[in-house]
């Protein structure tokens, strides 16, 4: 229970509570919304704020966010959203505010993160209208409940169709450049040398990719940093060595200095130019070989999109990436993570 405290011109005290529907701890998925909780947490309000309104700000009715690498939060029951809005309307008198009723995106870099883990692309929390527009279980468990207000001024109208979607099968991709080094150089931003690799903050870089390069005084073969908060891409010559959340050469700690730091644009007009570089081009001419598929590279492939329709992204196979449809970054996608 969250609870927060604040007045109005000096006059309307409110007292603001969340009531969280169901929260999972190590053992089960519990509800902590009981009926005895409940009565518990009004008596307690109304022995301190006697004559005052009760508003529920935020009415979680599903697990709170998701982060890469845990399971999706818990769908929710449309029987205890009912039962829920039942006890805080007519036993309470409350006022509530689902959270969320409807769903969203996290576009770009923007989904925030966890101390742990990032939060994933999706911005749903079990809402009653789904992140695409469509009408969901506790959508129609809400509509019922207002519905059968019998003093109700607005009831609520018919339900509308769920929002058509269209397959465009598979997109043939093709890789832009030879290796992902070579790529990205073409849409860098002007670069920052120092003794020791700077930050994004300190190079004004808010979000996305930065390259990293120095030259290696002493070769070796296991290659590890503990300063990596993310992930990294790590490249020995231009040769792709893998991916890295921690990336000391053969266990030695080795300071390697010299670093530049070079900011990726990737902002619409950024992207549209690469892409364009190889739309515009012969295909058969940028073909590359196949073992190349399996490295991290930048690929473009195009469809056309006869009506204004839903459609969704399968990143089944893939690895970790970000997804840019007509040059507009979507979000993060990561399947073997997962959920996205």
């Amino acid at each position: 229970m969250e609870s927060r405290f604040g007045t109005f011109q000096g006059r309307f005290t409110i007292f603001e509570f969340t009531l969280i529907c169901g929260m999972t701890d190590c053992n089960e998925s519990v509800h902590l919304a009981s009926m005895q909780f409940k009565s518990m947490l009004h008596g307690i309000c109304m022995s301190l704020w006697r004559e005052r309104p009760t508003i529920c700000t935020e009415y979680w009715v599903s697990n709170w966010d998701t982060t890469w690498g845990q399971p999706l939060g818990k769908v929710p029951d449309p029987a205890a959203i009912t039962g829920n809005m039942d006890h805080m309307y007519y036993n309470w008198n409350a006022s509530f505010n689902f959270y969320m009723i409807h769903g969203g995106t996290n576009f770009g870099f923007m989904n925030g993160a966890e101390p742990n883990a990032p939060i994933v692309t999706a911005y749903a929390y079990g809402s009653a209208i789904a992140e695409n527009g469509d009408i969901t279980p506790a959508y129609t468990a809400v509509r019922s409940f207002i519905q059968n207000i019998s003093d109700w001024p607005q009831p609520p109208l018919s339900i509308p169709a769920n929002n058509p979607a269209t397959n465009y099968g598979q997109v043939t991709l093709q890789r832009i450049g030879t290796n992902l080094i070579s790529t990205l150089t073409q849409i860098q931003e002007a670069c920052h040398q120092a003794l020791y690799p700077k930050n994004f903050e300190e190079i004004d870089h808010g979000f996305g990719y930065v390259l990293y390069t120095t030259t290696l005084a002493k070769g070796g073969k296991l290659l590890s940093s503990k300063w990596i908060r993310d992930y990294g891409y790590v490249f020995v010559n231009n040769v792709y060595q893998g991916l890295h959340n921690e990336t000391i050469v053969d266990g030695v700690d080795i300071t390697l200095n010299n670093w530049f730091a070079c900011g990726i644009n990737l902002t619409k007009e950024s992207i549209d130019q690469l892409a364009q570089s190889v739309i515009n081009e012969n295909q058969q001419e940028r073909m590359f070989p196949e073992k190349a598929v399996g490295l991290p590279g930048v690929f473009v492939g195009q469809f056309v999109a006869n009506t204004l329709t839903d459609t969704f992204f399968d990143s089944r196979g893939w690895g970790k990436g970000q997804l840019f449809v007509n040059g507009y970054n979507i979000g993060r996608y990561w399947p073997t993570a997962g959920p996205q």
